[in-house]
């Protein structure tokens, strides 16, 4: 999944963010969001907007079609957090299902699509291997 799928995913579950808040529920540099969400703005995806009186923000929200599309990702998403959960159930190798899910799991975290508890001998292995 790219980050342009994730950054939908996640628009779609929690309405307006701002870059900030995009870069920090998906444990990504700011930088690295800000030049995809121009780039999803180029594509009609999200459209970035001032928020607040005082205080101003940019938040990005999800247009007709980002919101059509990010239904998709959260749908794929859901499946691929379904064989996450059955996988760690089956007690299959904590080290594979690393590797496979590793760069889903923040954002199925933030989702809340996974059990926290579930993760913990995932979480163990993956910081004694680093």
């Amino acid at each position: 999944m790219n980050l342009a799928d994730k950054i939908l995913a996640l628009l779609y579950d929690r309405g307006e963010l701002t870059a900030a808040e995009i870069a920090e529920s998906l444990r990504q540099d700011e930088e690295n969001i800000k030049l995809t969400l121009k780039g999803m703005e180029k594509e009609g995806l999200v459209l970035e907007k001032e928020k607040g009186l005082l205080f101003k923000k940019k938040v990005f929200s999800l247009t007709p079609t980002g919101l059509e599309k990010a239904n998709k990702v959260k749908e794929d998403l859901q499946n691929k957090a379904n064989k996450l959960m059955t996988a760690i159930q089956q007690g299959e190798d904590p080290q594979v299902i690393v590797q496979e899910y590793a760069d889903l799991i923040p954002l199925m975290m933030a989702m809340s699509l996974i059990d926290m508890m579930m993760l913990q001998d995932l979480l163990f292995i993956d910081f004694m291997n680093f």
